[in-house]
């Protein structure tokens, strides 16, 4: 085979591979469902917070 039509065919299956990559990475995206975390303080520790480093 020809050395440039090697480096054709590689270069070609790699755009083929990153294609098809992004697109599963995109479906999976899809199909994760965003998690909400709830943070709860307490009364003392927001009056402490607030003072800066002193």
């Amino acid at each position: 085979m020809d050395t440039h039509l090697m480096i054709g065919i590689a270069v070609m299956m790699g755009l083929i591979g990153i294609a098809a990559s992004r697109d599963l990475l995109r479906m999976r995206r899809a199909q994760l469902q965003p998690v909400s975390l709830r943070v709860q303080r307490e009364n003392g520790a927001a009056g402490r917070s607030r003072g800066g480093l002193g």
